[in-house]
């Protein structure tokens, strides 16, 4: 049994590994000819994502991260089992809001932005502290202003007509605890901020904003963060790259605006679009009474 998956959900199937029904290869997402930018795409989540994408069979993949290293070898994966696929990587962080200003201007035509980048302060099990100001400044600006921006600079790009942008969220948005006070208030601000944005850049004028819950992997960051590999029973890291790839193509384009876990079942998904269309809160970080 994972980690979430007795929680409340929309769908009754709840995945923890990848399937087929959202395999790349059998994905309504077209991938000739687009480009697909990834931040933090060179480990973990962001890698998973990539190599999804290159499955789908488009054309380039720009992997945007801090460490050239990483990079290196993340290039060199993806070219080998996707040799027709262009790999181009950028080290930078989203943080440096002068040089993504830069990179976006001399990057044009990006048909996929995933923002998976993130600031992750030092794990703390002792909650809000009303004395760390400088780490929820930190925090703040690396989880919502910069991505913000990055949406700034890629909605303003003159190409392609359709943009797609999927936010990688985090469970943490949904949670209460004391160990995740300094970090998920901010991935709710943000997913609640891309929710918004979607109500004014919408299909309508080319634009599709999601914002998904990948799912719960050992991954660095999660080492980084003092989390033990032992502590859960962890997700297939492949399952986040293949629902983004399903999310990006047009079966997924009716949860425009809506934050999904990549654990939910796809066809149970479609099953609610009726449900989608008449409920705007429905999916959506929020409370009613």
């Amino acid at each position: 049994m994972g980690l979430f998956d007795t929680l409340p959900r929309p769908t009754k199937t709840y995945h923890s590994k990848t399937y087929d029904r959202i395999s790349p290869s059998a994905s309504q997402f077209d991938g000739n000819g687009k480009t697909v930018l990834i931040t933090g795409g060179s480990e973990g989540i962001g890698f998973s994502i990539a190599k999804s994408f290159a499955e789908a069979g488009v054309a380039k993949i720009i992997i945007v991260s801090r460490s050239a290293g990483p990079q290196a070898d993340a290039s060199k994966a993806i070219r080998a089992d996707f040799p027709t696929t262009e790999v181009q990587t950028i080290a930078m962080s989203i943080t440096d809001l002068q040089r993504v200003t830069e990179v976006m201007r001399s990057t044009n035509a990006i048909d996929v932005l995933v923002l998976n980048a993130v600031v992750v302060p030092q794990h703390d099990p002792g909650g809000a502290e009303l004395e760390q100001e400088a780490v929820y400044e930190k925090t703040f600006f690396g989880n919502v202003i910069a991505p913000l921006h990055m949406i700034k600079q890629y909605i303003e790009q003159p190409s392609p007509k359709t943009k797609t942008i999927i936010n990688i969220s985090a469970a943490s948005a949904h949670m209460d605890l004391p160990s995740v006070a300094k970090y998920g208030p901010f991935k709710a601000a943000f997913a609640t901020l891309c929710q918004q944005l979607a109500t004014k850049h919408n299909p309508e004028n080319g634009v599709y904003i999601f914002s998904i819950q990948p799912g719960v992997f050992y991954t660095s960051s999660a080492k980084r963060a003092g989390t033990s590999e032992t502590a859960f029973e962890w997700d297939d890291i492949r399952l986040p790259g293949n629902f983004v790839v399903w999310l990006s193509g047009s079966e997924g384009a009716f949860l425009h605006g809506r934050f999904l876990w990549a654990n939910w079942d796809v066809d149970e998904l479609i099953e609610l679009k009726d449900k989608v269309a008449k409920d705007p809160t429905f999916l959506k970080l929020g409370l009613l009474m």
